[in-house]
């Protein structure tokens, strides 16, 4: 009989779908970034989120046909905002210069500089202010903190790799105190005085002339 087959496995590809919720200051900032370093993507504190959640105030609101042109300001700057109506909501005529609005988007700097908005809504606290702000700030933070645990690694294989492959300078030699010094001379004995032995031939005659002398 023939094997039974078995059903091949499909890798699953987990797409990661993120919001951040920003301001506009952190927008234009996150657009000063990457026209200085030419990439492709916009990061916030190293992180490419997918969507953008912002809270507004609406300055001024224009309606063209099917799409709704706005100028936001959240206190900390003012940016172009559109949104394309796809169907008929009577909460977009509330939204009139003065009041708050809840939107998430992406940033598109074509044809300009504008908040690309996907949904909208009317913010009806204001608490929602507040608390939007509160996510801000705690969302830079912990982006943070994890940019700085994955730039620890890097930092030290850098320093590591700068220490191996780098020679060392050798330093020049101190002379010591001791082999400045001249060295002493050593101290020479005393000859030995010879030993006192038996005489020689020579004495005895020398002692015999000097006692005849002597008589």
């Amino acid at each position: 009989a023939p094997a039974a087959e078995t059903p091949r496995k499909r890798a699953r590809v987990d797409k990661k779908e993120s919001c951040l919720p920003v301001t506009i200051r952190a927008m234009e900032m996150a657009l000063s970034q990457r026209a200085s370093t030419g990439e492709d993507a916009l990061k916030f504190y190293g992180s490419e989120p997918s969507t953008l959640i912002l809270v507004a105030a609406v300055e001024s609101v224009v309606r063209q046909g099917a799409s709704l042109e706005m100028t936001l300001n959240d206190a900390t700057g003012r940016m172009k905002a559109r949104f394309f109506v796809t169907e008929a909501a009577a909460y977009l005529d509330r939204i009139v210069p003065g009041r708050y609005v809840s939107a998430f988007g992406s940033v598109r700097a074509a044809p300009v500089v504008h908040f690309a908005m996907n949904g909208v809504r009317i913010v009806e606290s204001a608490d929602e202010v507040s608390y939007h702000m509160i996510e801000v700030a705690h969302a830079a933070v912990r982006l943070r903190k994890d940019q700085n645990k994955a730039e620890v690694p890097k930092r030290a294989f850098e320093e590591a790799a700068e220490r191996f492959l780098t020679p060392e300078k050798l330093q020049p030699a101190v002379p010591s105190t001791a082999a400045a010094e001249p060295a002493k001379p050593a101290s020479v004995a005393p000859a030995a005085k010879p030993a006192a032995g038996p005489p020689g031939r020579g004495e005895p005659r020398a002692a015999l002339s000097g006692l005849m002398q002597g008589s």
